[in-house]
């Protein structure tokens, strides 16, 4: 009927025509994509909002040492300073559960619990008795976990 070349150039042709909607297709695809991830950065920086999420991690025995990391940073960039909380309230109780677990956390060296004792003693002074207490008591409970484990 039609010669090879007729076909091949028709072909050819319709790859040419179907080229902007495979492009635009394409975009689609990696924008949501793109979008998708995004959104799960986002969720894990409102995770790490909560006191409550970074308790959990240092109270978990199998978190990475780079998670820890990472909740500490959170921690001081977001609760750091307990400000005019009242010892009554929710978040109070939440930074000294955050203490505590910080403390207790056998991944975290102990000379470095000790710094950090001084640094939250220096942005809180007025917390200095709880904060110490706190640490001291999960220095203590740590001491005797590691003592029953050997």
């Amino acid at each position: 009927m039609y010669s090879f070349n007729f076909y091949l150039f028709i072909f050819l042709f319709l790859c040419l025509l179907m080229m902007p909607f495979f492009l635009l297709g394409g975009g689609f695809i990696i924008y949501e994509r793109i979008q998708a991830y995004l959104a799960a950065i986002r969720g894990r920086e409102k995770k790490f909002h909560n006191i409550n999420y970074l308790v959990s991690i240092f109270k978990d025995e199998n978190s990475e040492q780079e998670l820890l990391e990472e909740a500490l940073a959170a921690f001081n960039q977001h609760f750091l300073h307990f400000g005019d909380i009242g010892k009554e309230s929710k978040e109070y109780q939440g930074r000294l559960d955050f203490i505590g677990a910080l403390s207790w956390c056998p991944k975290m060296d102990i000379d470095r619990v000790v710094n950090y004792r001084e640094d939250l003693v220096k942005a809180n002074p007025n917390f200095k008795k709880e904060i110490e207490t706190v640490i001291g008591q999960a220095l203590k409970n740590r001491d005797e976990k590691k003592g029953k484990k050997k």
